[in-house]
């Protein structure tokens, strides 16, 4: 599966016939595991805990757990070919394999047994999901890049037919310069209609453009409106021969720019909403009620705080056992609280923004902007 809002939200909902769920996450990173029995071997923990888990549920779900150990250990072992892959995530049911995804971006090794599949690695690498291209051009050549979640391709190179200046003076070569000018507006705007069927095919999120400055603006100044306004910054200055490494390095800065400032803009929002008619709640049990109240638009959380809490009969959450059974009794208690409403905000919709400690969030775990 695609890292995106949607497909998380599509495997959320996905029905399991009330059995459980498994949810592996596993790194593997080949700088950290070069071979594959050393990921192997941690993948193998992981199962051993999944099949303790096992031990300890009605036989039905036990052997439906114990199916998915075999399944996802079969699937690693058998249908997993690493390449540059440096995390991946499976889930499985009654011995079956649900989805994976598979990402250029190590995760933390992880396994979890619940009613639904266990997302909140996968909101960790959808909140770096930002599908940039970048267009290095010159004169008469230009390379067309993809980054998108660690893993960074070239869609395509043109070189055109750009002739060279000369030095015949007068007016033949004036005559000369304006044809060779027209050969580079036309090798230009030829780079801006291949940005756009790039763009038309799989959105991007962000453009980047490298070269000489006066090229690159020119080349800007040709974009379609609406992929103008997708450029990030200025162009940037990169060699057009530039290696791979370097290009990925600059994509992962920009990644980061473009993460820090959507999260400064969110942030911003939840600040204003103390005294504003925005409406925001921080704090675990306000942000429990809201997401019982299905209002969550953005959610801010603290990954891995770890609260254990209840989920009563009806679906609604809470932190204690007695708050639970007035939704309706029976309840079930629940691990980690926070796993539990980071996956309610994203069946209802709403966005998650995951840091990692308290300090953005005012001391809170949690904290959230709502729609009402």
């Amino acid at each position: 599966m695609d890292v995106t809002a949607a497909a998380i939200r599509t495997l959320v909902d996905r029905s399991n016939d009330g059995l459980p769920v498994t949810s592996v996450y596993l790194n593997t990173d080949g700088s950290e595991f070069p071979r594959a029995v050393d990921y192997e071997a941690r993948l193998d923990a992981l199962l051993r805990d999944v099949r303790k888990i096992a031990e300890g549920r009605p036989e039905r779900e036990r052997d439906a757990v114990l199916a998915d150990a075999d399944a996802i250990s079969r699937w690693v072992r058998s249908d997993f070919t690493r390449g540059d892959i440096r995390g991946i995530g499976v889930f499985s049911s009654r011995g079956e394999i649900l989805d994976t995804v598979q990402s250029a971006i190590r995760v933390r090794s992880t396994a979890r047994v619940n009613d639904r599949p266990y997302v909140v690695p996968l909101e960790v690498l959808v909140g770096r999901a930002y599908h940039i291209g970048l267009v290095l051009i010159e004169r008469d050549q230009a390379r067309i890049f993809r980054y998108r979640l660690g893993r960074f391709e070239q869609y395509t190179g043109l070189v055109s037919d750009v002739h060279r200046q000369h030095s015949q003076g007068g007016w033949s070569q004036a005559r000369f310069e304006r044809s060779v000018d027209e050969e580079v507006h036309q090798h230009m705007k030829e780079a801006a209609e291949i940005l756009l069927r790039v763009h038309e095919a799989d959105p991007l999120d962000a453009v980047v453009v490298a070269g000489p400055r006066v090229g690159a603006l020119e080349f800007i100044d040709l974009l379609h409106p609406y992929l103008k306004d997708l450029v990030h910054g200025d162009p940037i200055s990169v060699d057009v021969n530039a290696g791979a490494d370097e290009l990925r390095e600059r994509m992962e800065e920009v990644e980061q720019q473009l993460v820090s400032s959507r999260r400064s803009e969110l942030l911003q929002r939840l600040a204003a909403a103390r005294g504003s008619g925005e409406k925001g709640v921080w704090g675990l049990r306000a942000v429990v009620d809201a997401v019982n109240r299905k209002a969550v638009e953005i959610l801010f959380v603290v990954e891995g705080h770890g609260d254990p809490g209840f989920r009563s009969e009806s679906g609604a959450l809470a932190l204690h056992r007695a708050d639970a059974e007035a939704f309706g009794a029976p309840v079930v208690p629940v691990d980690d609280l926070l796993d539990e409403v980071i996956e309610e905000t994203v069946r209802g919709g709403g966005h998650v923004e995951l840091f990692r400690d308290e300090v953005r969030l005012d001391g809170h775990p949690a904290a959230a902007l709502v729609r009402f």
